[in-house]
């Protein structure tokens, strides 16, 4: 059991305070790993990254200087057995994908988030793990997504938490509740279109046969969706979200909850009716039908 959120506000309002409020709500779904995506329009090239230790840094700096260049570099969460770095870069939206697949194809090095409208924030362990440990902007953004995470099938680290991205699709996040019980099927099919997985963790596996699908259907989130719900065998919700689009797909058995809330401010998704309490109160939230899939334009 696993618990999600996404919010879409018709203003630019905190989102990243907004998910963490949700989230804090459903706590109880999932006290191993937290996470958000936001997706400001700030048109600043960030990479959030984690290494195996620190001296790694050079590595680093090493790839991202085949693509672009190093504006500023932070170090989060030094001494931690995973530590985790933050850099602005200059550089062309063109070199984003190829600079993911590079650093995702070293052993030991794993992208977080890298883009100029997304950022992904995660970390093991309670919630307040998430709000120390680092430094989440509060900016003035229009949607976002998160997790709360109930470890089932593989490690408790801060690589195995949500949101996860993929290389084939660097804009997308995904938060995902449920198994998938084809998992290896998938994994060995996108393994052969050239990704390597950073981890044991099936929402992995969902997060990029969606982005592939988009890598080769020109960035169509909703066709992409339905195309999951063709292959992903299990029982599952996935919100997923660019800096342009949000959406959902329910497995056809219906099993893992998700409801919707639509007001004239806001449109939320989540795994319980309390969650959407953090950010407007009487709100009447509706359950998706097994099989759904829907999408949103920002």
């Amino acid at each position: 059991m696993c618990g999600i959120a996404g919010i879409i506000s018709k203003q630019p309002i905190d989102i990243s305070s907004n998910l963490l409020g949700m989230l804090g709500l459903i706590q109880h779904r999932g006290p191993d790993a937290s996470g958000i995506a936001i997706f400001p329009k700030d048109e600043q090239v960030t990479l959030r990254i984690s290494m195996n230790k620190e001296e790694r840094i050079g590595e680093i700096r090493d790839l991202i200087g085949n693509y672009g260049k190093i504006k500023n570099e932070r170090l989060i969460s030094a001494g931690e057995s995973i530590p985790m770095a933050e850099y602005l870069l200059e550089m062309d939206d063109d070199k984003l994908k190829p600079l993911h697949f590079a650093i995702n194809g070293v052993e030991g090095l794993a992208v977080h988030s890298l883009g100029d409208g997304i950022k992904v924030y995660k970390e093991g362990g309670h919630l307040k793990n998430l709000r120390d440990k680092h430094q989440i902007e509060m900016q003035n953004c229009r949607h976002g997504i998160g997790h709360v995470r109930m470890a089932t099938e593989s490690v408790e680290d801060i690589n195995a938490a949500h949101p996860f991205v993929s290389p084939f699709y660097p804009e997308l996040a995904l938060v995902h509740n449920g198994q998938f019980t084809n998992y290896f099927k998938m994994r060995r099919f996108l393994e052969s279109k050239g990704v390597k997985f950073k981890t044991m963790n099936d929402s992995e596996a969902a997060s990029h046969l969606i982005a592939y699908a988009m890598s080769i259907n020109g960035g169509n989130l909703e066709a992409a969706l339905n195309d999951a719900a063709d292959q992903l065998d299990g029982i599952y919700c996935i919100i997923a979200a660019t800096e342009s689009q949000i959406g959902f797909v329910k497995d056809k058995l219906g099993i893992k909850p998700l409801l919707l809330v639509e007001s004239d401010d806001y449109i939320m998704l989540g795994s319980e009716q309390i969650e959407f309490s953090a950010v407007s109160e009487d709100l009447f939230a509706e359950e998706m039908e097994p099989g759904e899939v829907r999408v949103w334009n920002i």
